[in-house]
């Protein structure tokens, strides 16, 4: 009886761990999802990640600058002999050699603390914090960057996945006309002729050709939002897909173009751009003047073969200590090459200044563009419904008149065609309209807000 029950514990054990140790990892995502991903996993964002800590290495390197910098070192080695009867009571000059017979130890200690550096220190904190702001916000730009990427590739796959459905119905439409058409021709019906047939036949083999091609351009997409969104390559990737359907959206391209000297990455890099180069421009300039300082400075010595003297003219670096502390100042003078240094800074500084200049006239004509665009996509969407439609009421019409032997089957052939046709053009209306959206929200800095639309 037990062994019974122990068995079948067993077995269920076995089929629990082999669930879990081969069960295929499956990642499900939709467009929310995608972008989220990307954004946090996509694999060229380590780069720009590891720009920011640079910048707050060279932030700790300016913070640190003005605390006192401590300076030890320890020596020790062969010494020679010395004697206090050498120089007592008079220096005698006539030793004719040394003899090395011990050895010496010395420790010495310098500690320097800056005092007044006419704006070094806190230039270049400012500079290293403007450096960190920048990085950040290209950071941000790559991000914007990859969004729209990654918006592209869902939507893209979202209209592929469409299209299939419709290759799927004009499919069975045209395999439907087709057996319709050959029973007809073994009736000897008048309206039925081998040249619709041919052409029935040849839009089948079209189809069938786009579906292979859709098969294939789903799998590219797939892997290439695996890459995006940071998904192993041994881990199934499901995404979820909205149908392409018509929006309606109102933008005012005067508040984008506000938002965008706000939002927009390059604008924040201006901004914190301008203020490291004037940062830097201030360090080039505190050269000019003297560094103070307050230096501590101290030497502790001893040797097992000389005698100490203690005398204030005699100075053995090998046997006597010493302590001084004492204020300080230091100037470098170079005779132009300071100068030439703040120039080249300011130089630096009206570079971005320059690309101020750009953005503030380049936004407005992005938006501007990517607004156009949008008007024009909305559009064509709204008439490739009508067109749609119409078309959708004519396959209807000439299938209908068919089944009632009222019509003909080359005019289900035009209806099929011209059915595939406008929906086509009205899938393409579609994706267009969504990516003009998504071109207008990364031009004006609010795709980060908005970045599922």
């Amino acid at each position: 009886m037990y062994s019974g029950k122990f068995r079948f514990l067993i077995i269920t054990f076995i089929v629990l761990f082999s669930t879990v140790c081969f069960a295929e990892d499956r990642v499900v995502l939709d467009l929310k999802g995608c972008v989220e991903r990307a954004v946090k996993f996509h694999p060229e964002l380590g780069e720009y990640k590891q720009d920011i800590e640079i910048y707050k290495a060279k932030l700790l390197q300016a913070q640190s600058a003005s605390f006192p910098q401590i300076e030890l070192m320890a020596l020790g080695g062969p010494s020679p002999k010395a004697e206090k009867d050498a120089i007592s009571p008079d220096i005698k000059t006539d030793v004719k050699s040394t003899t090395i017979n011990g050895v010496f130890g010395m420790i010495t200690m310098q500690v320097l603390q800056p005092i007044y550096t006419f704006g070094k220190i806190s230039g270049y904190r400012t500079a290293a914090e403007g450096g960190i702001k920048v990085s950040e916000a290209e950071l941000e730009k790559k991000r914007s960057e990859i969004i729209l990427k990654t918006k592209e590739l869902y939507w893209s796959l979202s209209m592929i996945r469409d299209l299939r459905n419709l290759a799927k119905e004009i499919k069975d439409e045209l395999e439907k006309a087709i057996k319709r058409t050959e029973e007809d021709l073994k009736k000897d019906i008048p309206s039925a002729d081998e040249l619709t047939l041919y052409k029935l036949k040849t839009y089948l083999g079209e189809v069938k050709r786009n579906l292979n091609e859709i098969d294939k351009n789903e799998s590219i997409i797939i892997e290439a939002l695996k890459f995006m969104t940071g998904v192993p390559q041994n881990t199934k990737l499901e995404i979820i897909t909205e149908p392409l359907k018509y929006e309606e959206v109102v933008f005012n391209p005067d508040e984008l173009i506000s938002k965008a000297f706000q939002l927009r990455p390059e604008m924040i890099q201006i901004r914190e751009g301008l203020k490291a180069r004037q940062a830097l421009i201030d360090v080039e300039k505190s050269n000019l003047y003297p560094q103070l300082f307050f230096l501590v400075k101290g030497s502790l010595a001893g040797a097992t073969n000389r005698d100490r003297i203690h005398n204030p003219y005699i100075y053995d670096p090998l046997n006597d200590s010493m302590l001084a502390a004492v204020l300080g100042m230091k100037l470098n003078i170079d005779f132009g090459i300071t100068k030439g240094k703040i120039r080249e800074a300011e130089i630096e500084y009206q570079k971005v200044l320059e690309k101020k200049k750009l953005a503030e006239s380049g936004i407005p004509v992005q938006i501007m563009k990517a607004y156009y665009e949008l008007l024009e996509a909305t559009k064509s969407a709204r008439d490739m419904d009508e067109a749609y439609q119409n078309a959708k009421k004519w396959l209807v019409t000439a299938d209908a008149n068919i089944d009632m032997g009222v019509g003909e089957t080359k005019d289900l052939a035009d209806a099929v065609l011209a059915y595939a046709t406008t929906r086509v053009n009205y899938l393409k209306a579609l994706y267009n309209q969504k990516m003009a959206i998504a071109n207008l929200l990364q031009a004006s800095g609010l795709d980060r807000e908005r970045e599922v639309k």
